[in-house]
C-alpha cells in the first residue's frame, strides 16, 4: 500500500483483525477514531513519492491528509484534499501511482481512482466497490499498468489495463489460497511480473509467505515458497534491477510493535533462491541504481519508539548482496528520480517532510516542507477538487500548527474531529452533491453536476458494501 499497507502499524490494520461480529466491527471503528486532536485524525507525514514518466519535475507524495504536487521539482507544492478522491485520510493510505499524462491513479479501499492531467476531477472508470491494493506500470509503456484487487471475500486477482487506467480486464486466474500484496514488472523485460503475498493460517495449514514469477507478463506464474520466522506475517516485493530482470529485493514483514528486525532478500535467479542481505526496524522501501550497481534500502521506526534494530537509509555498493547505513534517521519512503534519491522524514524531528540526495545518500537536502502547501492546484471552482477541497484547508492549516506546537485547542470552528473522511453526498442516479465542507451547502453556485459518483456511497447498499469488505479483509492478517 502500502494500499497496500502502510509500514506502520494503523488503525486499517486493526480493522484487518476484526472478528466477524458487525457489532464489534462498529465498537471498534468508534474506538478507532481520535479523540479531539488532529482534524485528519493522524500527525501530518509524508508516505510515498513518485515521479511522472519522462517528466521528472512533477512530483507526487502521498500524506495523511491527501496528496501534495509539484510541477516545478519541489520549488512549490500544491495540496488536493482526501475527500477530492473519496478516501478516509484518517485511516487508509492509498497506494499512488504518477500516469505519462500527468495525471494520478489512487488503489483505496472502494476501488481505483484516476485524474485528469490537471488534477481537478476525479473518476472510477474500473475497479470500482474492491479493495485495489497494489499498482505497478511497465516503464516502457507507463500506460500499461497492473493491479491487484480483492472484493475482500473472493480470491485476489491481477488485473492489467493498457489504456493508464480507464479499462482493466482480470490476467490469469486468482490465488485461491494466496493474498497478495504487491506486484512488481521487471523494467527490462516486461514479460516478467513478479507477485508476493501470504497463506493465512487455517484449520489444516499455517502461515507462510510466497513468491511468484512470471514469464508471460502475468498471464501464468509459479510459486515459490518463502519460510517464515517466528511472528513474521508476509512477503512483500520492494524493487527490482533495472538491468536484471532476475534479480529482486524482498521484505519479510514482522508487525511494527515487534522489537525484532525485519529481514530484506535477495534473489538473483528470479526467486528461485534467497539470500538474507540486511536485517533492520521496519523495512519501508527499497530502489535499485539505473544500472543496479547500486541499491538503497530504508527503515522506520514504525510503532515501537524504543531503540533496537538500526533505521534509516542503507546504501549497497554491489547490486544488492551487502549492505552499510549511511543515514540514521526515520524514514518512511525511499525512490529514485534520475539520478536523485529522494526520502519521506517526519518533520516534527527532521524539519522537512521529503528530503532529496544527489550524491547516492550521504547527504541529505530538503525538497518539501509542510509550510510550502498553501493553495490548491489552479482548477475551476466548479470542479471536484474547486468545489470539496477549500472547505478542508481550515482542517490542514490546523494540523500543521498543531504539529508544529503552535495551535490550541479548540481553534475556532476546528474541533479536531477526523471530517476528511466525508464525500460529496449522491443526489440522484448518476449524480453528485458537491459539498462545500464542513459548513455543507454546495460553493459557488455549482449545485448538483451530472456524472458518476466517485465518492464512498452513502446509501445502505454502499454501507453493506464497506462492511462486507473490511470483514472480508480480517482474513489478511490471520
Amino acid at each position: 500500500m502500502t494500499p497496500g499497507f502502510s509500514s506502520a502499524w494503523s488503525p486499517r490494520q486493526a480493522l484487518r483483525r476484526l472478528g466477524p461480529s458487525p457489532l464489534v466491527l462498529a465498537a471498534c471503528l468508534v474506538a478507532l477514531v481520535p479523540a479531539a486532536a488532529h482534524a485528519h485524525g493522524r500527525p501530518p507525514s509524508v508516505g510515498a513519492v513518485t515521479f511522472v514518466p519522462d517528466a521528472p519535475g512533477r512530483v507526487v507524495a502521498r500524506a495523511t491528509f491527501g496528496l501534495a504536487t509539484s510541477d516545478d521539482d519541489g520549488a512549490s507544492w500544491r495540496w488536493i484534499c482526501a475527500a477530492a478522491f473519496g478516501v478516509d485520510a484518517t485511516i487508509e493510505d492509498p497506494d499512488v501511482l504518477a500516469l505519462p499524462s500527468g495525471g494520478v491513479l489512487l488503489g483505496t479501499f472502494g476501488g481505483l481512482f484516476r485524474s485528469r492531467v490537471d488534477r481537478c476531477e476525479w473518476s472510477q472508470p474500473a475497479l470500482r466497490q474492491v479493495y485495489v491494493i497494489d499498482l505497478d506500470a511497465r516503464l516502457d509503456a507507463p500506460e500499461t499498468v497492473y493491479a491487484i484487487a480483492t472484493s475482500g471475500s473472493a480470491p485476489d486477482q491481477l488485473h492489467v489495463s493498457f489504456d493508464g487506467g480507464e479499462t482493466f480486464t482480470p490476467l490469469g486466474q486468482p490465488e485461491p489460497e494466496v493474498l497478495l500484496e504487491r506486484v512488481r514488472v521487471a523494467p527490462s523485460d516486461p514479460t516478467r511480473v513478479y507477485l508476493s503475498g501470504a497463506r493465512p493460517n487455517g484449520a489444516m495449514r499455517t502461515r507462510a509467505g510466497f513468491f511468484f514469477r512470471s514469464e508471460d507478463g502475468g498471464e501464468t506464474r509459479t510459486a515459490v515458497e518463502v519460510p517464515l520466522e517466528d511472528t513474521e506475517r508476509n512477503v512483500h516485493l520492494l524493487a527490482v534491477d533495472p538491468s536484471d530482470p532476475a534479480r529482486v529485493l524482498v521484505r519479510v514483514t514482522r508487525p511494527p510493535i515487534d522489537p525484532r528486525p525485519e529481514r530484506v532478500l535477495l534473489t538473483e535467479d528470479g526467486g528461485r533462491t534467497f539470500t538474507e542481505v540486511l536485517t533492520a526496524h521496519v523495512i519501508s522501501g527499497a530502489v535499485f541504481s539505473a544500472d543496479g550497481a547500486r541499491a538503497w534500502v530504508t527503515a522506520t521506526r514504525g510503532d515501537n519508539a524504543d531503540d533496537g534494530p538500526p533505521i534509516g537509509l542503507f546504501r549497497s555498493e554491489d547490486a544488492g548482496r551487502t549492505f552499510t547505513q549511511r543515514q540514521d534517521r526515520d524514514l518512511t519512503c525511499v525512490a529514485r528520480n534520475g539520478d536523485e534519491l529522494w526520502v519521506c522524514l517526519e518533520e516534527s524531528s527532521e524539519g522537512f517532510s521529503l528530503g532529496r540526495s544527489r550524491d547516492g545518500g550521504d547527504t541529505l537536502e530538503p525538497a518539501m516542507r509542510f509550510a510550502q502547501l498553501g493553495a490548491l492546484p489552479a482548477c475551476d471552482p466548479c470542479s471536484r477538487v474547486g468545489i470539496v477541497c477549500p472547505g478542508w484547508f481550515p482542517d490542514l492549516a490546523f494540523d500543521l500548527r498543531l504539529d508544529a506546537g503552535t495551535a490550541a485547542l479548540p481553534d475556532g470552528s476546528v474541533t479536531g474531529a477526523p471530517r476528511d473522511a466525508a464525500a460529496p453526498a449522491s443526489c440522484g442516479d448518476g449524480s453528485v452533491i458537491l459539498d462545500a465542507g464542513p459548513g455543507g451547502g454546495v460553493s459557488g453556485g455549482c449545485g448538483c453536476r451530472v456524472g458518476r459518483d466517485v465518492g464512498p456511497s452513502r446509501s445502505v447498499a454502499g454501507g453493506l458494501f464497506a462492511l462486507a469488505l473490511l470483514l472480508g479483509l480480517r482474513r489478511r492478517s490471520h
